[in-house]
This record gives structure tokens, sequence and C-alpha cells, in this order.
């Protein structure tokens, strides 16, 4: 028979907009993941350190800097120093990497929301199966 209640039509076409929206933003979100530009796990930051030797600069407080890249592999964090002239190729794939992580996990929270809606969507429109007037005995079954 449908939704009868002229407020729970208007709160189910709300859901059902909502769904439509969120579907639209799951593609969004899906798209950087088709592309095959290679990516790179981890943050790139610049690295400064002494070397040890008692004449050099760093010991005066001038430090060595190196740029690298920080990634967590099997549960330890490795770092990897970047070659000279590879900076913003890497910075760019890294920053790919990010931004996938990211879109990943926003679609985790967008279907949370979208089975959210749906359950909702689905309650409204559930019924019970009608009830007949007469009671039926055992052997009528």
């Amino acid at each position: 028979m449908g939704i009868q209640n002229k407020t729970d039509r208007q709160k189910f076409s709300r859901l059902r907009q909502s769904l439509v929206h969120l579907s639209h933003e799951i593609r969004q979100l899906i798209e950087p993941s088709l592309s095959n530009k290679p990516v790179i796990k981890g943050s790139v930051y610049e690295l400064k350190r002494r070397c040890g030797k008692p004449g050099c600069k760093c010991a005066q407080g001038q430090l060595h800097g190196r740029m690298v890249v920080s990634a967590s592999e099997k549960g330890k964090t490795r770092l990897r120093v970047i070659p000279h002239g590879l900076l913003v190729e890497v910075q760019s794939k890294v920053r790919r990497y990010q931004e996938l992580r990211r879109a990943r996990a926003r679609v985790v929270e967008v279907h949370r929301r979208m089975l959210h809606i749906m359950d909702e969507m689905e309650a409204m429109r559930r019924e019970e199966i009608p009830q007949s007037g007469k009671k039926q005995s055992r052997s009528e079954h």
C-alpha cells in the first residue's frame, strides 16, 4: 500500500535524495583509484642530523639536511632518502598516495551512512502480513 502519512512521505523523499547525493559522492571518490599513475606510501620531510665529525659545521649547530620519505613497513617506521633531483616527483607520488588513502577513508564513512539510510527507508516501507478475522486451528494448516 505504500507510505500513507504525508510527514513520512516527505521524510522518505529526503532519505532518497540523501542516498542519491551520497552515491554521486562515491563515484567522485572512486575516480582517483581508477588512475594508473604510480604512488609512494609515506610522508616527505627534511631530516636534519649531525655527522659526528668534530670539525664539521654540524658540530656548531648547522645540521646536515636530507629529504626523506617516512613510511610504516611491517609495523616499523622506515626512512628512505630521496635522491637529489627526484624531490618534486616523489612529493607528487606521495601526495597521490595520501589522496587515495583519504578518499578510501571517506568511502567507508559514506558507505556506512548509505547503509543507515537504506535501513531506515526499508523500515519505513516494511509491512506485516494482514491477520485474517478468523483464527485457524492446527488442523487447518
